[in-house]
């Protein structure tokens, strides 16, 4: 039955994707490109619509199923009904965004208050612990922690969703792990959900890559976004080790990676934070030539390998997984070399053919 619903979640995502095309022009609700726009087109925004339809019908076909008695599991828990609230007021607030636009300072109140939310209904961040150190519990740090986590990251996937594809297989990569996580923690109704998000989330990916005819805008990153933070939050709580967050931020690691080092590489270089700009990893390879495609793919094979070497940390002793997060933190350093690298290589060849084209007139 999960895998019929995540079907049933896959189909609705497409098609409501492809009516929301139609809307979008119709209405007007394109993305413009601008200084920070990967595409040279306006393109339909509204894609999120679709993940968005996907994952209600999904959920409200679990719950007839559980009636009805062809599901074993309870569907709308506590966890789901708060991760689903929170996710629906952020795609509610990428929906007005898409359409009408939000002030920045706007949206993350928005973001705070959903944020708030899940932390009175006990959702937190509750200890941090690595390797053999800790654990130490937050008392009432715990608070602050959890609101910037899941503030920060709505922000970071939000951020990143800036080519075809990228959002939509990374948070199908991101949900597809922590289904195996919760499976692991005998969590059904998290397995659920999880695979019903993924399935909208695939489901809108044919509009989308490789050649994008919509994006998913607002609704559908701001969503994501949250309900990704939620899992981690949530596992997290569930796990019989306190150690267990660092293996589910280990699953986020690409997109926390980019997003970190972009914002500390702006930071030294005095830059405006709030600006828009083009100069995550992803958007410089953009930059350099490659397509969105094989960026797309390139990202996706990072977050496979990532989340392997989460579920092995889970798996290991201690020995092994220092040597665990000392592999991902080289794989990570050595693709930014890699992109500074093509980047100079580039600037390289520029020099030359400058010089060479000077040359030549004189």
């Amino acid at each position: 039955m999960l895998w019929v619903v995540f079907l049933v979640s896959a189909l609705i995502a497409f098609g409501v994707t492809e009516l929301s095309i139609a809307l979008s022009h119709r209405q007007g609700v394109l993305d413009v490109p601008n200084v920070r726009s990967s595409h040279s087109q306006p393109v339909p925004r509204l894609g999120g619509v679709g993940i968005l339809a996907a994952v209600l019908v999904s959920v409200a076909l679990l719950a007839l199923l559980r009636r009805w008695g062809f599901v074993a599991f309870p569907v709308l828990r506590r966890d789901v009904v708060v991760m689903l609230v929170a996710g629906m007021g952020m795609a509610a607030t990428g929906l007005y965004d898409d359409f009408h636009g939000l002030r920045p300072g706007m949206k993350y109140l928005m973001q705070f208050l959903l944020a708030g939310l899940i932390v009175g209904f006990g959702y937190r961040v509750e200890s941090l612990a690595l390797l053999q150190w800790g654990p130490w519990s937050l008392g009432v740090l715990s608070i602050a922690v959890t609101v910037v986590w899941l503030t920060g990251f709505v922000n970071v996937f939000n951020f990143m969703d800036g080519i075809n594809g990228i959002s939509a297989t990374t948070a199908a990569a991101y949900y597809a792990f922590f289904a195996v996580f919760a499976a692991n923690q005998g969590r059904t109704d998290l397995v659920a959900i999880a695979l019903v998000l993924a399935g909208g989330c695939l489901g809108f990916l044919p509009l989308n890559f490789p050649k994008a005819r919509t994006f998913m805008g607002d609704t559908g990153s701001l969503m994501l976004g949250m309900t990704l933070a939620f899992y981690v939050v949530r596992l997290a709580q569930l796990a019989p080790a306190p150690d267990r967050l660092v293996s589910l931020v280990l699953v986020c690691a690409v997109y926390l990676w980019d997003g970190g080092f972009t914002l500390v590489r702006r930071l030294c270089r005095g830059e405006n934070i709030f600006q828009a700009h083009r100069s995550h990893l992803y958007q410089r390879l953009v930059q350099l030539g490659h397509s969105h495609a094989r960026i797309t793919i390139l990202y996706l094979m990072l977050h496979v390998l990532m989340g392997g070497l989460a579920l092995a940390y889970v798996r290991s002793g201690m020995g092994l997984r220092a040597a665990i997060l000392a592999f991902a933190l080289m794989t990570l350093a050595a693709f930014t070399l890699t992109v500074y690298g093509l980047e100079r290589r580039a600037t390289k060849i520029y020099l030359r053919a400058g010089a060479a084209a000077s040359g030549e007139k004189s």
